[in-house]
């Protein structure tokens, strides 16, 4: 059984106008480090990484997990080659890029760049140069954007 840790976190990060993004908890070389990624309208802020992180730095020692473990927590936005978490987030980046690492390999390949195109019945569709693909969420291991910094910079310069 895996422990929920966003049914802990999230009434923190919603509480600040915030969205969950995603949750990592990892080894570290020493402690236990815990992830959790927080996005906005407009985009979160530094502010918005400092107020959740003060509260749950006081709301998660109440849960019986978190009581006796020493641990790290960070809280940070996704940043640009944001991972996702969830099969729904990927419909506000159709037709980007992504990398994909496969929990089982496809054409003797694990890993890809593909292009969103959509999701529909459970299946992510891709493309690379034409040729689709599709996986359920449960296939892929990770996901990150792939960044495209000229679209980026021409969005920002109008």
């Amino acid at each position: 059984m895996r422990f929920d840790f966003e049914s802990i976190v999230e009434p923190s990060v919603t509480a600040n106008g915030c969205d969950l993004w995603g949750i990592d908890f990892i080894h570290g070389a020493n402690t236990p480090i815990l992830r959790v990624f927080i996005d906005a309208v407009g985009g979160a802020t530094i502010e918005d990484c400092e107020k959740i992180s003060k509260d749950l730095n006081y709301e998660l020692p109440l849960d019986n997990f978190f009581a006796e473990l020493d641990y790290t927590l960070e809280v940070s936005t996704p940043g640009v080659e944001r991972k996702i978490y969830k099969a729904e987030q990927f419909d506000q980046f159709v037709g980007e890029k992504f990398s994909i690492k496969l929990k089982a390999p496809v054409e003797g390949k694990l890993t890809f760049k593909l292009i969103y195109k959509k999701f529909d019945s459970n299946l992510i569709f891709l493309d690379q140069d034409n040729n689709e693909y599709k996986f359920t969420f449960e296939d892929i291991d990770t996901c990150k954007l792939i960044p495209d910094f000229e679209k980026i910079l021409r969005k920002e310069n109008g």
